[in-house]
C-alpha cells in the first residue's frame, strides 16, 4: 500500500468555500447527507483540474471515484491520469464493473457504483441522478463555462444536499 504525506490531509477540501447563505463553510460541516463542493472552473476544460483535484485527494489519504459519463473518455481520462504532470504518481485503475477494487482511486464509468468503498466522488461530468451519491459522504463536482455545465448547483440543491462552491481546483504543491 502507498503511503500519503500526512501534512496533506484535510488541506484540499473547502479552501475558501462559500455556502448557499454566502457564508464561509467549516470543514466537516454536515447537513447529514452527502456534502457536495462545486468547483466553478474559468474555462470549458476539466481533465488537468479533474487530475489535479484527484492527486491532492489520494495525497490527503481519501479514497475517491471519478466519475465519468462515456466509456471512451473515461479511458482517456485513465489514461490522461497516469501522466497528467511529471512528477505525480496517483494509483488508479478504469474499474471494469465487475467486483471491488482495492486501489485508492478508482474511474467508474456507466452506473455510478463505489467499488472501492471511497468517501469520496469526484463528478468529471454530469451525473444522470444526483440522488445515485449517497455512498458518498463528499461529492466534488467540477462545473466548466461551458453550456452543458449551466445549472449544476442548482440541481443538487434541488436533489436536497448540502451545497458549497469554491473557484478553480488547489494545485497539489509538486504537480505543478
Amino acid at each position: 500500500m502507498c503511503r500519503r504525506p500526512a501534512e496533506a490531509a484535510g488541506r484540499l477540501v473547502m479552501l475558501g468555500a462559500v455556502t448557499a447563505k454566502g457564508r464561509k463553510a467549516k470543514t466537516g460541516e454536515s447537513g447529514g447527507g452527502p456534502r457536495v463542493i462545486v468547483h466553478r472552473l474559468a474555462g470549458t476544460k476539466k481533465a488537468l483540474e479533474a487530475c489535479r483535484l484527484i492527486d491532492g485527494l489520494y495525497r490527503a489519504g481519501r479514497r475517491v471515484v471519478a466519475w465519468v459519463d462515456d466509456p471512451g473518455r473515461a479511458k482517456m481520462f485513465d489514461e490522461y491520469l497516469w501522466t497528467y504532470a511529471q512528477h505525480s504518481f496517483v494509483p488508479h485503475v478504469l474499474w471494469s464493473g465487475d467486483g471491488e477494487a482495492e486501489d485508492p482511486v478508482v474511474v467508474v464509468t456507466g452506473s455510478l457504483a463505489n467499488p472501492n468503498r471511497a468517501e469520496t466522488l469526484v463528478v468529471v461530468d454530469r451525473l444522470p441522478d444526483p440522488a445515485a451519491v449517497a455512498a458518498f459522504p463528499e461529492i466534488h463536482d467540477l462545473a466548466s463555462q461551458a453550456l452543458e455545465d449551466q445549472g449544476r448547483r442548482e440541481a443538487w440543491e434541488a436533489a436536497g444536499l448540502s451545497v458549497s462552491e469554491v473557484r478553480g481546483v488547489p494545485i497539489p504543491r509538486d504537480a505543478e
